[in-house]
């Protein structure tokens, strides 16, 4: 190649191949420092990422605890086990409508409208509140309604919850006097009957409070064919028209009041509540052997009911009673804690699937329909102090499962709980249920927190 063929190449090369050169390898670096860069970013971005879901979804928030050692959970009792109903009681109310219309010989006519007068009813008893009468349940028509929808639906709460609670609470002896405040149609007293075949044989006498004499009156007919039913004789009725406050020349053993103060709440607000509870519970107490009373008051299972249960609670104990049930300890309500969401209430619920073919029938044609039955109630007794153990490290956790599954991150489920040391998180991969009671030996007490509802977690 000639000298100047050789300058030319080099004059080409300086001139166009080098530029392009130069540059391409340029981008080539560029590219390296800027995938360099994205990778770093992605690096950062995930662990950003990660920061904020386990901040926002996690459940569980670090206090420098260990995992809460816990033992092989025992479970104590649940508030609802149908099992536990009896077969009699089953029967009769699967088959309450057939009672009733032995008691209201009501015609075909009268049978077509029940459906519509139903629906009237809860029109009254929730969206006409304010326009409703005092005496509103002396009506034939309004009666007859209740007892088909209102009484029968009741039935299959109590009678499940009655069924439930502990034997010693329902300890009476021949000759007792028990009180029904709010009897209506004698609800609770059909319902006890039902569910504790062991009273069935004993000579109790029931006062039966209410305002009107026609609602009583038709609950005893009600009452005195359940009991020709089971071929038993029934406790003597006492009638008793008044309110509460109304007197009576005898002492109680046993109180009840189911579905009285629930009207009472609409009256006032939350800021008066402890004043109102304070009076309910001096009523009460006027009419309580001071010996040996227990009282049960049960409410449907709304918030402002849950609350209105919590502030008696707490009025009872502090008047020398202790909680029998729903509660695992006689220590502050933990839905009345300061650091618990004021969102929480004390209820407690079951599904109504085991409920009577025909009572779900009337209810769909009423357009009332019910897949849960929800209530919430306190039973307490006169307490009684124990020595409690305290040389053993472990110690036994008793809780009371208040909600239904909580699905939690990671696939996890959970459970909210009562419990002496306050509200729990119950995180588990078996299926519990509202009102299930459980224990547990623990040797850990400092436990995790959860970041949304500030409830203690355990792991089972």
């Amino acid at each position: 190649m000639s000298e100047k063929s050789k300058k030319s190449e080099k004059k080409f090369y300086d001139k166009f191949l080098k530029p392009a050169k130069v540059k391409h390898e340029k981008r080539k670096n560029e590219k390296l420092i800027e995938a360099k860069k994205e990778n770093h970013s992605d690096k950062t971005s995930n662990k950003s990422a990660e920061k904020k879901f386990s901040k926002k979804n996690s459940t569980e928030k670090n206090t420098n605890a260990k995992n809460t050692n816990l033992s092989t959970v025992k479970f104590a009792d649940s508030l609802f086990d149908f099992a536990n109903v009896p077969i009699e009681a089953k029967r009769i109310v699967n088959n309450f409508d057939k009672i009733l219309d032995g008691v209201t010989r009501l015609n075909s006519k009268q049978k077509a409208m029940l459906y519509h007068q139903i629906k009237m009813l809860s029109h009254t008893l929730t969206d006409s509140r304010d326009e409703r009468r005092v005496g509103y349940m002396n009506q034939t028509t309004t009666i007859t309604s209740y007892a088909y929808y209102y009484m029968w639906w009741n039935l299959v709460r109590l009678t499940r919850l009655f069924a439930n609670l502990p034997a010693s609470f329902f300890q009476l002896n021949d000759n007792d006097i028990c009180l029904d405040i709010g009897s209506g149609p004698l609800t609770v007293v059909t319902a006890l009957f039902l569910a504790r075949p062991e009273l069935r044989n004993k000579k109790l006498t029931f006062y039966c409070m209410d305002l009107s004499r026609e609602v009583l009156a038709f609950g005893e007919n009600v009452f005195l064919s359940v009991a020709a039913r089971l071929e038993c004789e029934p406790w003597k009725i006492v009638r008793v028209k008044g309110e509460m406050g109304t007197g009576l020349k005898e002492k109680a053993s046993l109180i009840t009041c189911a579905n009285v103060f629930n009207e009472s709440t609409e009256k006032y607000n939350l800021n008066e509540q402890d004043a109102v509870c304070e009076k309910y519970i001096n009523s009460i107490l006027s009419y309580a052997d001071s010996a040996k009373a227990k009282i049960l008051v049960v409410e449907p299972g709304v918030p402002k009911n849950g609350k209105l249960i919590s502030s008696m609670r707490k009025s009872f104990i502090e008047k020398g009673f202790a909680p029998v049930s729903p509660c695992p300890h006689c220590e502050e309500c933990v839905m009345t804690r300061k650091e618990i969401n004021e969102s929480k209430w004390c209820n407690f619920s079951f599904e109504t699937d085991n409920a009577p073919d025909a009572l779900l029938k009337l209810s769909e044609k009423a357009e009332l329909n019910k897949t849960r039955a929800v209530l919430s109630f306190i039973a307490v007794e006169k307490n009684i102090e124990t020595q409690s153990d305290e040389s053993d490290a472990k110690k036994i956790l008793s809780f009371r499962i208040v909600s239904d599954p909580i699905k939690l991150p990671g696939n996890r489920q959970g459970f909210y709980a009562c419990s002496e040391i306050g509200l729990l998180l119950v995180v588990t991969a078996m299926h519990l249920y509202s009102g299930q009671k459980c224990e547990c030996e623990i040797t850990e007490t400092n436990f995790r927190i959860d970041y949304k509802s500030k409830a203690k977690i355990i792991n089972l």
